[in-house]
């Protein structure tokens, strides 16, 4: 998450992430499952700009018509609940342009809540520390405070316990997300739970290997299954990724998805293999990469 003045006020870029492990422990009494998993934040990113607004109120823009900007949003909801929390009665102006499609398991809504939260302690002087901002990180949304201590970290709990991952190995990706989005809630509720569950650690250690091949045969989600059931039509995506060996190190539906993730040998082979499914129309199409310094920059 990268952070920076502007003539009035300030500007944050909010990446997207995906699951490199996603285990499904359990239900949990509140009715939330119990997760753990292994995220890290790409350089795809949202962009979103922070004025202050004499009229006490927080007003949001957004490049996208279909998105809401009311109290629905998680940005105006991040924003009323650190005013309050502050104790203040300052208002803002925020304008969020776009880049990570909703509904797609690359937690752009999260991350846009969570660099409202930064961007806003920035532009009203709060000084409220990252310790402060991820309780009310942990309010807004299960996943928000991850994007606080990114690049990479593990995940527990609703995802709102934290643990950083030190250092960051650069892997580069093709997303690819289809036509239609998918409801995390349904894709939970289809999720099929495992009498003994999977634990991070092989993953973890192929994620710090630096070597593509390594970590993609130790790649996991819970949720494909299920995510797959709601939509087999997935498939497709998942296939066709999949008959890109050698390019392709591994695949795997990103979150509860619908984005589907090839993780790639190189920058050259993840631009080739871009090129080739766009030609197969199976959606909305990026190259993405982890561990860029300059996008990890704050």
């Amino acid at each position: 998450m990268r952070i920076r003045p502007i003539s009035g006020g300030v500007e944050i870029l909010a990446p997207a992430k995906l699951n490199l492990f996603l285990e499904v422990r359990g239900r949990r009494p509140d009715g939330y499952h119990e997760i753990e998993t292994l995220m890290v934040t790409l350089d795809l990113c949202d962009r979103l700009t922070f004025e202050d607004d004499a009229s006490g109120e927080i007003r949001l823009t957004c490049n996208e018509p279909a998105l809401p900007v009311g109290d629905e949003n998680l940005v105006v909801r991040a924003a009323k609940r650190l005013r309050a929390e502050a104790g203040g009665l300052r208002g803002a102006r925020i304008v969020l342009e776009k880049a990570i499609p909703s509904e797609a398991g690359l937690g752009g809504g999260s991350s846009d809540a969570a660099a409202t939260l930064a961007g806003l302690e920035r532009l009203w002087g709060l000084s409220a520390g990252v310790e402060a901002l991820d309780a009310i990180a942990g309010v807004i949304g299960a996943d928000v405070a991850f994007f606080h201590h990114g690049p990479a970290a593990i995940c527990r709990g609703r995802g709102e316990k934290v643990e950083p991952v030190s250092g960051s190995p650069t892997y580069h990706f093709v997303l690819v997300r289809p036509p239609f989005g998918l409801s995390t809630a349904r894709v939970y509720q289809r999720v099929q739970l495992p009498a003994v569950p999977r634990v991070v650690d092989e993953t973890l250690a192929g994620f710090a290997s630096g070597d593509a091949e390594h970590l993609g045969r130790c790649l996991f989600n819970r949720l494909q299954p299920a995510a797959e059931s709601l939509r087999p039509e997935l498939a497709r995506v998942r296939d066709a990724l999949g008959n890109l060996a050698p390019q392709v190190c591994g695949a795997l539906l990103c979150g509860s998805g619908s984005t589907y993730f090839g993780l790639c040998r190189d920058q050259t082979a993840a631009l080739e293999v871009a090129d080739h499914l766009e030609s197969l129309g199976l959606g909305w199409i990026r190259v993405a990469t982890c561990g860029s310094p300059a996008e990890n920059a704050s």
